[in-house]
């Protein structure tokens, strides 16, 4: 699963990080964010029309375009590798509108005591060993229109194997920058066989402070080892 995440780039390492993908990012360079949770404005990479990529924020949660009242009767933040493509709520998305979430890490929660629901949960902050962004596989959707319009995301998440296993049995998606391109732009068929392809990240973590928990905390101190 992935219910919290962090914005602590430069875009010029995201642009790096891209390969042959043209970004165009916003002016001026959008500041650090600490603690995004579902419902607050993230940065999406969605398509910009031809062959690159824009950048833009809508809020997390995806809300199906059929939606009558434009919420989600159901939690639309994360989107599972295993079922993206067939899934009412995600498949068109899925099919025509990915994107790319960039984030430096994300946090997640581990049961001290897995055979008990009600035991103690420490949070953790999970990144990729020596690179300094990562790109989550997402998907967007667009509901309504005009003063009505509302764009939502959700990142897809695959079942966690290695180290990172040991504080959920799920992590998001991490899209290799060579096929960010690929992903954004390629066929549903060529994006479910990048999902199929991919293994799990090479993550490093450790454990932080419990003020990450209420969402309206913020600063690099929520990500300082404890």
């Amino acid at each position: 699963m992935c219910g919290r995440y962090v914005i602590d780039f430069h875009w010029y390492q995201l642009k790096a990080a891209l390969y042959d993908l043209g970004l165009q990012h916003p002016e001026p360079e959008p500041g650090a964010h600490f603690n995004v949770a579902p419902t607050q404005l993230g940065w999406v990479l969605a398509t910009d029309g031809a062959n690159g990529a824009k950048a833009g924020q809508m809020a997390w949660g995806l809300v199906p375009a059929w939606s009558a009242d434009g919420k989600a009767s159901f939690s639309g933040f994360n989107a599972r590798a295993e079922t993206v493509a067939t899934s009412r709520a995600f498949r068109g998305p899925f099919k025509s509108r990915r994107c790319l979430v960039p984030a430096s890490g994300y946090y997640e929660w581990q049961q001290l005591d897995p055979g008990n629901d009600k035991s103690e949960k420490r949070p953790h902050y999970i990144h990729l060993k020596d690179q300094p962004v990562m790109l989550f596989a997402g998907i967007w959707e667009r509901w309504g229109r005009g003063e009505d319009e509302k764009l939502t995301y959700s990142i897809v998440t695959q079942e966690a194997l290695g180290p990172a296993a040991q504080l959920h049995n799920r992590n998001p998606v991490v899209i290799p920058g060579d096929l960010a391109k690929e992903w954004i732009h390629g066929s549903a068929d060529n994006a479910a066989g990048i999902l199929a392809a991919l293994g799990t990240p090479d993550f490093d973590f450790y454990p932080v402070g419990k003020a990450v928990g209420n969402v309206r905390n913020q600063g690099p101190q929520l990500i300082e080892r404890v």
